[in-house]
């Protein structure tokens, strides 16, 4: 690869701010990487939560689910890109306010029903049958 083609790709990335759902969360302490007063920080939100919240906030969104934040790296929570408008903190209490508003789709009865039915071979919870 030329290092020409690397420094386009830079360019990309230069113009976008990346954001980790731990900035909002209401369970980090400050020191921890909570970005946001707790006010208006959430308890465990998600990568889908802080997207569609910033979604709502006006910002376009890219996703990237692998990563983790370097403060919880035992958790990969993912992170997201949205462009650079004004500062970092205006941007993320914009978010922060968005994230309560948010209602996530419920999981179906369907795979409640599933999970709930399976039941392990030899366990001594197993319903007889007659």
């Amino acid at each position: 690869m030329s290092s020409r083609a690397r420094r386009g790709k830079g360019t990309q990335r230069k113009d976008l701010r990346v954001i980790y759902p731990e900035y909002f969360d209401k369970n980090l302490s400050w020191r921890m990487g909570r970005r946001v007063p707790l006010k208006l920080a959430f308890d465990d939100p998600e990568l889908k939560r802080v997207a569609l919240a910033a979604q709502k906030a006006g910002f376009e969104v890219l996703l990237d689910p692998g990563k983790h934040y370097s403060r919880t790296w035992y958790h990969k929570k993912g992170r997201l890109f949205i462009p650079k408008d004004g500062s970092k903190e205006q941007q993320l209490r914009l978010i922060a306010k968005n994230l309560s508003k948010v209602n996530l789709p419920k999981p179906t009865a369907k795979k409640k029903e599933i999970a709930k039915k399976k039941t392990k071979k030899g366990s001594v919870y197993r319903q007889k049958t007659r």
